[in-house]
């Protein structure tokens, strides 16, 4: 008998092209093509070659790949090498990052030149990373190459291109097979809508498992058919004598072996903490650490030896990135020198975690969306992978798709005794981390709103506010809400076809064969159809009271502060507008409740579609029950906070009153902190490498709360050297910063901005006050050849931060127009940025209704609302955007003001007292400026060099 012949391994042909633009059928051409042939996980060949386009290459796309017209001229024409294109891909499988672009390009070009196209299967790696390594910030090539450690020196290079796709795909295709069967299975069952037959290779690889199955890791165990990843094993704090602090560099340096170099600085901020802690804990301290400290474990440190093994700490930071670090980076490393171990454990709000019953029922929803079936996928994959349940750590943009919504945890009181996950759900695995944990580490909003809940026993846990500038505005944010009408008018809409004849199937079917069901859908389509009359007749009160004599032009956004005694009045739910609306809505929750109740009685008797239709219902009730409870929070604001509190209506002027919005809440914290989180604490120790305005403000002490005369306050300097490395250049002969619709003034930051991006050639960032001044000078330098030579990227145009963040982060010689967000929580070391250029000094515009509030606020207590508000913030903000500059020991860069009043006024002054000591500032004419930032960075880049 003969023996069976192994099958061949399938022989993938990883393709880039080079090419002169987007749009074959518009005439552009392929330049280069690089081919990587991979079979059995190894390269076996390899083919590169320039081509001739016949056609002038645009200077954009030299700049892009470095491939000129002379590079070209000598090269073959397509047509010369179609045969050989064409033997070596037969019989291959075709991939490409981003298969939907070269595919089509190259088959264009073949059927161009007399061939057949390729009819061969095509994948594409950009869709298999986005679901196979769910927890990527990005999926260009450049940003995975990084993130696998994958060598890639030549981006837009079709030959580096494709080798880098190339070891990418072996990679890929490696955790395709490493994948669990169960989730293979749940892959091929959604019927993924995937570029070309990319889904083939999770429907080959489920095939295999036919004839050879594979045993499940031991890190994983399935529930109700869903492949999850087993719990980190809780390290309890062992009962022991306390461990000795290292106080001297001796004993540091001891401890840190090679994870930390011993920095004198912050040696000196760890002693002053634990001495303070150890022996003086009855106030509560104050620590600014500048840039290069090493702020974060410089208060860890001394913080877990003065709590471990009896007392939690509780770090509060100002984001979820910060939050990520800490977790992701610092706690590992102090583990690693730590003579104990010390667990960890984030929290954060309910809704950033992932509902696992949830997401099972919306895996049984056959799905149109391409992207909702995308998300899937992914979600099943990192469910592998994460411990947490934090949807975060997916770095989706995305968040905001409704998709979200149906899965997102509300909370372990939604969790009923027969859910089937209760025993994996991520929220009790976390109450159970919190429990063992020394070090809780979660973000201000939700330490604001959950203070009581981790200083409930007699131990009170220590508190660090790190990034402490920023906790009373995260309280104010938290406070701040709006109730959109469109948005509530679209959910009682969606309600309303949910219980009423129509083709298709919805609740009227669900009970079809109940005649209680049938009873309480009847009386849920009157309740609803008087809720969407509520809805119009609270909007129409809200018009009339405030509204009327609001003047606008067409399609103008208009912006009403209301009055709070009048709104008070209207918000009374005694009142026949607030009594309607509330009536309504409690009448579809009784009988909705009643419909559920029923519903339950009968688990066992339902569809997974019928389960889908009541989630949809309740979460479009939960909408609106959210808003009322909104409503009620205003009323409780206007309550206790009236002259501290303002509210404001949104409407457009040409559309109907279903555009209107009602927001607000408070203008200042109001001994909100001193009452409600401080006194569930040890006396809490602030961070910040920016916390102060100057030496006698007193703007920090109140944002915080706390009596300046019962703090103890320690400055720490940036080790850096501001004096060599760094300049600060103000032109003097700037215009002063005028209306935004100022012709001169936006011709003069154009220019301005122009002349500095060309004459330095080097990773520049601009920072403005308004998106809109953005968008003006973007539309001028538009008109110039800037955008031949730089990478131009504009805040609102061309991105959102993150993307924008991500390309300036890995780009060299980019021009970044940003605005408010961009002024801090930025890390961009070393190269990454040289130039920064301010605009304008960054006051907050006067115009807005929240800083107008605030000013008549003060000077109704007889306060200047400049200098104890508007200077201060300005200060802090400047401060945080000069810190962009220097990030490591080895940078340098210019920072240019194009606002005079830095120089010219007497306030000025006061904001250049608060930068870093040793920064040399000059104020010179524009030319001045411009010829000695060129001089600046063309010495600091030949020192650099010669090292």
């Amino acid at each position: 008998m003969k023996k069976q012949s192994k099958k061949r391994e399938p022989i993938y042909a990883i393709v880039d092209l080079e090419t002169t633009g987007t749009s074959v059928k518009h005439g552009d051409r392929i330049i280069q093509i690089g081919c990587v042939l991979v079979q059995a996980g190894q390269i076996i060949n390899q083919f590169e070659t320039k081509i001739n386009p016949r056609t002038k290459i645009p200077h954009s796309i030299e700049q892009l790949t470095g491939i000129t017209n002379s590079d070209v001229h000598d090269a073959p024409w397509f047509d010369d090498v179609a045969d050989t294109l064409e033997s070596l891909l037969s019989d291959t499988i075709f991939v490409a990052h981003n298969v939907n672009f070269d595919f089509p390009f190259l088959n264009a070009e073949l059927e161009r030149a007399g061939h057949q196209s390729l009819a061969i299967p095509a994948i594409d790696t950009v869709t298999l990373a986005q679901i196979l390594l769910p927890t990527a910030k990005s999926f260009r090539l450049r940003d995975l190459s990084s993130y696998l450690a994958i060598e890639h020196d030549q981006p837009h290079s079709a030959a580096s291109d494709a080798e880098a796709t190339a070891v990418l795909l072996i990679d890929l295709l490696k955790k395709v097979h490493q994948l669990p069967t169960l989730t293979l299975a749940s892959l091929v069952k959604m019927k993924l809508q995937l570029p070309k037959q990319t889904a083939d290779v999770f429907s080959q690889e489920l095939e295999k498992r036919r004839h050879h199955p594979q045993n499940l890791s031991a890190d994983l165990y399935v529930s109700n058919g869903l492949v999850l990843h087993k719990s980190r094993p809780l390290a309890t704090p062992m009962a022991h004598d306390k461990n000795a602090y290292p106080a001297t560099k001796k004993a540091k340096e001891k401890l840190f072996g090679d994870q930390l170099e011993f920095r004198a600085t912050q040696s000196k901020m760890m002693n002053s903490i634990y001495n303070h802690y150890a022996h003086d804990a009855e106030k509560p301290m104050i620590i600014e650490a500048g840039t290069g400290v090493g702020k974060t474990l410089g208060y860890l440190l001394p913080m877990v030896y003065q709590a471990y093994p009896d007392r939690q700490i509780v770090v509060s930071t100002a984001t979820n990135l910060q939050l990520q670090q800490i977790e992701q980076k610092t706690m590992p490393q102090l583990n690693a020198m730590l003579p104990f171990e010390v667990a960890s454990v984030v929290v954060k709000g309910n809704d950033h975690y992932l509902d696992l019953a949830k997401f099972a029922h919306s895996l049984s929803i056959v799905e149109d969306s391409k992207l909702v079936q995308l998300l899937k996928a992914r979600i099943l994959v990192w469910l592998l992978q994460t411990t947490s349940g934090d949807m975060d750590e997916l770095n989706l943009n995305a968040q905001q798709s409704p998709y979200f919504t149906e899965i997102r945890h509300h909370g372990l009181r939604t969790l009923s005794r027969d859910n089937p996950f209760i025993k994996d759900d991520f929220l009790m695995r976390r109450n159970r981390q919190l429990q063992h944990a020394t070090v809780v580490i979660t973000n201000h909003a939700y330490l604001a709103a959950h203070a009581a809940e981790f200083g409930h026993d007699a131990l009170r846990p220590y508190l660090v506010v790190d990034e402490a500038q920023h906790l009373s505005d995260s309280i104010l944010k938290k406070a701040r809400q709006t109730v959109d009408f469109q948005r509530l008018t679209t959910a009682a809409h969606v309600l309303e076809g949910l219980v009423k004849e129509g083709s298709e199937r919805n609740l009227i079917d669900v009970f079809a064969h109940l005649p209680l069901g049938i009873y309480n859908v009847e009386l849920l389509q009157g309740d609803l159809q008087q809720l969407d009359q509520a809805f119009l007749d609270f909007q129409g009160a809200l018009y009339r009271s405030f509204m009327l004599n609001a003047a606008g032009e067409d399609d103008q956004i208009i912006e009403q502060v209301v009055d709070n005694d009048r709104l008070y009045a209207l918000l009374d739910t005694s009142g026949p507008v607030m009594m309607n609306l509330e009536q309504s809505l409690a009448s579809v929750q009784l009988h909705f409740s009643a419909l559920d109740h029923l519903f339950a009685s009968r688990s066992d008797s339902w569809l997974a579609s019928d389960r889908y239709l009541m989630s949809q219902f309740a979460t479009q009730l939960a909408a609106l029950n959210g808003a009322d409870e909104v409503l009620h929070e205003f009323v409780a604001a206007l309550d206790q906070y009236d002259e501290a509190a303002v509210f404001w209506l949104t409407v457009q002027q040409s559309h109907e009153r279903s555009t209107m919005k009602l927001s607000g809440g408070l203008l200042n914290a109001s001994h909100y902190l001193s009452e409600q989180v401080y006194p569930f604490f040890q006396p809490a120790l602030f961070v910040g490498a920016t916390l102060f305005t100057s030496k006698r403000s007193n703007y920090l002490y109140q944002q915080l709360d706390l009596n300046r005369d019962n703090v103890k306050v320690k400055h720490f300097k940036s080790p850096f050297n501001y004096q060599q490395n760094s300049r600060l250049l103000i032109a003097k002969d700037a215009p002063m910063p005028a209306d935004a619709d100022n012709g001169d003034y936006i011709r003069y930051l154009s220019q301005t901005i122009y002349r500095l991006a060309n004459e330095t050639q080097c990773q520049t960032m601009v920072l403005f006050n308004s998106l809109v001044t953005v968008e003006q000078v973007y539309s001028q330098l538009r008109s110039t050849d800037l955008f031949n030579q730089r990478d131009i990227l504009a805040q609102g145009i061309t991105g959102n931060r993150e993307k924008l963040l991500k390309q300036f982060a890995t780009g060299e010689n980019s021009v970044l127009l940003g605005a408010a967000s961009f002024w801090e929580g930025i890390d961009l070391p070393n190269s990454q940025l040289q130039l920064l250029i301010i605009t304008r000094l960054p006051f907050d515009s006067p115009q807005e209704i929240l800083n107008r509030a605030q000013s008549s606020l003060l000077k109704s207590k007889g306060i200047n609302p400049f200098y104890h508000l508007e200077l201060p913030k300005a200060t802090m903000r400047m401060r945080q955007g000069i810190g962009r500059l220097l990030r490591t020991p080895d940078d340098y860069g210019v920072a240019v003001v194009l606002d005079p009043r830095l120089s010219d006024r007497r306030y000025g002054k006061t904001i250049l007292n608060a930068l870093p000591e040793m920064m040399p500032v000059a104020a010179a004419a524009t030319a001045n400026v411009i010829e000695e930032t060129k001089k600046f960075l063309k010495n600091h880049e030949r020192s650099t060099q010669r090292q």
